[in-house]
C-alpha cells in the first residue's frame, strides 16, 4: 500500500512552510500539503470543522496526517469526524485547548498571540522572519533555512483569515474528542517552544488512546524546520512500525 502522508500548516502562515521539509520525506511517499481556509487564499472566514471537513474531502485513500499547531488541532478533528480516512496522526507542537483553565493548567495565554496580529497586518514578510529566527535560534543552519523558506511562505501576504483562525484557536477545545479518536498518534514537540509547551503534548500523549510522545530539548514552536533531520527520522521510523503492525507478513 502506498504511503500517504498530508501535511497541515499553523496559524498565520501557509502549506509553503513545508517547501523544505517535504523533499526530505520518502521520495515513494505521496505527500501533500494544503493551504488552511484563509491561509494562502482570499477566503476571510476560518473554522476548525469547515477546515477539517475540507481536508477529509481531499484525502484520496487512508492517509497519515501531520499536524502543526493550528493544523494539529485541525487533524484532531479530522481524526474524530473520519476516522476511516486517517491511518495515523503526528502532532507537532499542537493543543487540545490552547488557553489555560481551572481544569486545564496545561495551557497558556493568547495575549501573545494577539499582539502578533498586527505586526503581520502591517508588514508580513518582516513579521514572518522575525517569528521564524525565534524558531531557528539554536539551529546552526537558521540563515540557510530561513532564505529557503522565507520567499515561499510570504509571497502569499498576509493570511485573509488571519484574525478569525485566532478566534478559533481562542475558542477551540477539543479534549472530550481525544477518547473518540483510536488511530495511533506520534506526538514530536520542542522542549523550548513557549507557543505551545511541551506539557500540551503530555496532556495528548495521556488522553489519547496510542500515541507516543517525543520531545526535541533544543527545538522551539517548529522542529520540522529548527529539527528538520531528527523530525524525518521519528516520522519514518513511526511510519514504518505502523506498517509493519497492519501488514504483519510483510515484517
Amino acid at each position: 500500500m502506498t504511503i500517504s502522508l498530508c501535511l497541515i500548516h499553523g496559524w498565520a502562515v501557509n502549506a509553503d512552510i513545508f517547501t523544505e521539509f517535504r523533499h526530505m520525506l520518502p521520495e515513494n511517499w505521496r505527500i501533500s500539503a494544503p493551504h488552511l481556509i484563509g491561509h494562502g487564499s482570499n477566503q476571510e472566514s476560518f473554522s476548525v470543522f469547515e477546515a477539517a471537513d475540507k481536508i477529509a474531502t481531499q484525502l484520496i485513500e487512508p492517509s497519515f496526517l501531520f499536524g502543526w499547531s493550528l493544523g494539529g488541532l485541525v487533524v484532531l478533528h479530522v481524526a474524530a469526524r473520519y476516522p476511516e480516512r486517517v491511518r495515523g496522526l503526528i502532532l507537532s507542537n499542537t493543543f487540545a485547548r490552547f488557553q489555560a483553565a481551572s481544569d486545564y493548567p496545561q495551557g497558556v495565554s493568547l495575549t501573545s498571540l494577539e499582539r502578533m496580529v498586527s505586526f503581520f497586518q502591517q508588514d508580513y514578510t518582516q513579521s514572518v522572519r522575525q517569528f521564524l529566527e525565534l524558531q531557528l535560534l539554536h539551529t546552526p543552519q537558521r540563515h540557510e533555512i530561513l532564505a529557503a523558506v522565507l520567499p515561499d511562505v510570504a509571497q502569499h501576504g498576509t493570511p485573509a483569515a488571519l484574525q478569525s483562525a485566532l478566534q478559533a484557536v481562542a475558542q477551540a477545545d477539543a479534549r472530550a474528542m481525544l477518547p473518540e479518536i483510536q488511530c495511533p498518534a506520534l506526538l514530536l514537540y520542542g522542549g523550548k517552544d513557549a507557543i505551545t509547551p511541551p506539557r500540551m503534548g503530555e496532556y495528548l500523549a495521556a488522553h489519547l488512546s496510542d500515541a507516543t510522545f517525543k520531545i526535541a530539548p533544543q527545538a522551539a514552536h517548529a522542529p520540522f524546520l529548527s529539527h528538520a533531520d531528527w523530525c524525518v527520522a521519528q516520522i519514518t521510523e513511526w511510519v514504518g512500525e505502523q506498517e509493519k503492525m497492519a501488514n504483519p507478513a510483510k515484517g
